[in-house]
């Protein structure tokens, strides 16, 4: 994969660039903890895509350091999501992103006219390292 880069995108936004291509696989999860922790995100990094949810729903996971990876799921539809090289969170202020809120994610549409859409999705907690395991159940 691709370095990942990030940058400020129309004052509250914040714009995460990756170089994922369609056919690179999603990152394996070993856990998720669920507790509740927060981070700046300024320290965003960049993002990846990740394996669905038990019920499919669309999760991508979003780097904050070398060894910090955050998982959020989209709650609801997300039709761009899958094609985006780019992201941004819609921050409205705020200057952290915690487990359990919602948030919102836009993603360029690929229908011009249409410019971004804005896709809810839901911080499930930080991933945990390969050889610290938990249950798929504690994420959903």
């Amino acid at each position: 994969m691709n370095p990942q880069s990030i940058a400020l995108f129309a004052a509250p936004a914040l714009l995460l660039a990756a170089c994922t291509q369609a056919s690179q696989p999603p990152q394996d999860i070993a856990g998720v903890d669920t507790g509740r922790q927060c981070f700046f995100s300024s320290r965003i990094s960049g993002y990846t895509s990740a394996p669905n949810g038990p019920n499919g729903e669309k999760r991508l996971i979003v780097r904050t350091g070398p060894r910090e990876e955050w998982l959020f799921e989209v709650v609801g539809s997300c039709i761009d999501l899958n094609f985006a090289n780019r992201i941004a969170f819609d921050l409205r202020g705020s200057t952290s992103l915690c487990t359990g809120n919602r948030e919102t994610l836009l993603v360029p549409s690929n229908i011009a006219s249409r410019g971004m859409d804005r896709c809810q999705v839901r911080m499930l907690g930080k991933l945990l390292p390969q050889g610290e395991a938990t249950t798929e159940e504690d994420a959903g």
